[in-house]
């Protein structure tokens, strides 16, 4: 796990800006604290910072070149086969990049394939002046480039890139989407000039041409099999395995246990694997409805691990909030992003390497969306909307208690339970509706084609919802909560349950392994519903949230009016229509207030943003 950036020149106008490499690299050096190092040559400039997890003495210290000076690799992430790969290399490093350069100098982009890991790297020969930027296949390492007729800029993150190309305008489709669902829908960036490498995806550049090319489609393994008892035990197998390659390391490595089916699994596999096995938990002094880390304690008893919960104050998480906000590379609203940065920096003093549960409700329908999805195909509540609709727009309704957030969900379910699967998975994804955000936005775009909306034109409703959370909610919203919350405080979080043969095995599962009339994530809890406390299988499913409206309505209420929404800012920015901003103030401070905390409170992070990043953005 590291942070790579480098600038390749197509024309002698593009070559000094080679010199700026430096800078770049000093925007990314948070993500690995360990070495920095540069590679120059005539067309590119290459920096890597690194956070040391396998060889890490000097041997492995990156830009890595081969023995014979021909090509070099800036690689962010693991690959965690490599001791398998190494056979019949010659190496002469203990680590993983070594492997990968020597695989890819051999084969090109036919070794990606027998890589299992996470990655995004960069590639060069210097003898054909060929680039390559391969992204892992799921997105889970970031990659971000700029390019133009005289450079092309990358980074594991945005800062870098901006800080050689300078002042870029607003992408206004970013910006519409961003406060529809509170993140940016990859491969767009906040900035129009900027873009991702899509997952599973490579850009090569040669003779001054670049091509973007796709190695990996998740959609290729939705197929039907036969659900039978035997494949509870083929996922015990692949995840068991999973757990135990992604254990590897030459440093202390743990599991966060949040107290949850899918980290309580990984960390019991990890613990038959792993002596004295350390598992971390965060939970709030003040806040028992959204602390749920007696869950997690009773785990870590049954499974044996040496457990530490960080009890945390309204204070503490408050303390936290604007070292929070100023680490954002680009604006991000998942409230749960400050739980994990906080649990990520606390971790942190003891582990290098943390694994988790993530990817497992996208995978095996585990949100509340897939059940909801469910009953408006199967279940006869559907037909319910004429009376149950307008009695729950009379309710109640926020995240701050269990029964006005059940009027709350059931408010969304009924205002969506008759559209199209497609919209109604959209709708779902969504804090903003359209026409709120042609209120909110003094220059809205419109609704833009994402690419999860292909998947419900070719795929049955159920195959359309695991692809769409892949590519959507996993891959631009939970996998970037992980990556840079992580990388703020130098620590490397493994995700088990991404293993691709884990990913495969999903998606080619029948329905009746994910979700029925009874149960969500079936298959997980047949396979390893022996290894844990039945009532870790049997509690509903609750978010990692944080109390944002009690804080609108308490300690941060006098910066919400005089400084993040306050009236005069908000005029002079002149992005946003300030009776809007207003009517959302007042709903926030009602006795009604639904979901309005989540729309203030991307507000309230894109400003932070935006004053903090002031500097590169061109009005």
């Amino acid at each position: 796990m590291c942070g790579i950036t480098g600038i390749y020149s197509f024309t002698e106008t593009g070559r000094k800006f080679l010199a700026d490499i430096e800078n770049a690299l000093e925007a990314v050096a948070h993500r690995g604290p360990d070495h920095k190092g540069v590679y120059n040559s005539p067309k590119l400039a290459l920096g890597h910072a690194r956070l040391s997890i396998l060889d890490v003495s000097e041997a492995s210290h990156q830009p890595f070149m081969a023995e014979h000076g021909e090509s070099v690799v800036a690689f962010n992430g693991e690959i965690f086969n490599y001791a398998t790969l190494q056979n019949g290399l010659n190496v002469r490093t203990s680590g993983d990049v070594e492997v990968l350069l020597r695989m890819f100098d051999r084969e090109q982009t036919a070794s990606l394939e027998k890589f299992n890991g996470f990655f995004a790297f960069a590639h060069y020969n210097n003898r054909t002046d060929t680039l390559f930027l391969v992204r892992d296949r799921l997105g889970i390492k970031p990659l971000y480039y700029y390019c133009d007729g005289h450079i092309l800029v990358f980074a594991s993150e945005i800062k870098p890139i901006l800080k050689v190309v300078g002042k870029q305008k607003l992408d206004q489709q970013s910006l519409y989407n961003y406060f529809r669902f509170n993140y940016i829908p990859g491969p767009a960036s906040i900035f129009a000039s900027i873009r991702q490498v899509p997952a599973g995806h490579y850009m090569k550049v040669q003779n001054d041409k670049v091509v973007l090319e796709s190695w990996y489609r998740p959609e290729q393994f939705v197929t039907k099999t036969e659900a039978s008892a035997k494949s509870e035990h083929v996922l015990r197998d692949l995840l068991n395995d999973a757990v135990r390659l992604r254990l590897h390391a030459d440093v202390p490595v743990g599991c966060f246990l949040s107290g949850g089916i899918d980290s309580s699994v990984v960390s019991a596999l990890a613990a038959q694997q792993h002596n004295q096995l350390h598992t971390f938990s965060i939970g709030f002094k003040d806040e028992p409805y959204f602390d749920e880390t007696h869950y997690a304690e009773k785990v870590a008893r049954h499974i044996g691990s040496e457990h530490k919960t960080f009890k945390l104050s309204n204070d503490d998480l408050l303390d936290n909030l604007d070292d929070f906000l100023k680490s954002i590379d680009e604006p991000f609203a998942d409230s749960s992003a400050l739980n994990f940065y906080i649990l990520s920096k606390l971790t942190a003093r003891q582990v290098k390497v943390s694994l988790s549960g993530d990817g497992a409700d996208e995978l095996f329908m585990g949100y509340h969306k897939h059940r909801a999805e469910w009953m408006a195909n199967e279940s006869p509540l559907r037909h319910l909307h004429p009376v149950a609709g307008p009695v729950l727009k009379l309710l109640p309704k926020s995240r701050n208690s269990r029964i006005t957030n059940v009027f709350r969900q059931m408010d969304r379910f009924y205002s969506s339970a008759a559209m199209s699967p497609k919209d109604r998975y959209l709708n779902w994804a969504s804090i903003s509706a359209p026409r709120e955000l042609r209120e909110l936005l003094v220059h809205p775009a419109k609704d833009g084609h994402l690419k999860v909306e292909s998947f419900f034109d070719t795929f049955p409703v159920y195959e359309a919802l695991n692809l769409a959370d892949l590519s959507l909610v996993l891959a631009d919203d939970m996998l970037v909560k992980v990556d840079r919350m992580s990388m703020q405080h130098g620590i490397e979080i493994r995700n088990p349950f991404l293993d691709y043969r884990v990913v495969e095995f999903a998606l080619g599962s029948n329905l009746e392994h994910k979700i029925t009339r009874h149960e969500q994530k079936v298959i997980l809890r047949k396979a390893f519903g022996d290894m844990l406390p039945a009532e870790i299988f049997q509690r509903k499913k609750k978010g990692f949230e944080v109390p944002l409206l009690k804080w609108f309505n308490g300690e941060l209420r006098s910066r919400i009016e005089n400084d993040w929404l306050s009236v005069d800012y908000v005029k002079a920015q002149g992005i946003f229509n300030p009776a809007y901003i207003q009517n959302l103030k007042t709903q926030l401070y009602s006795l009604n207030p639904g979901d309005v905390a989540a729309k203030v409170w991307a507000v309230i992070v894109f400003q932070q943003w935006y004053k903090h990043m002031e500097d590169f953005i061109d009005a």
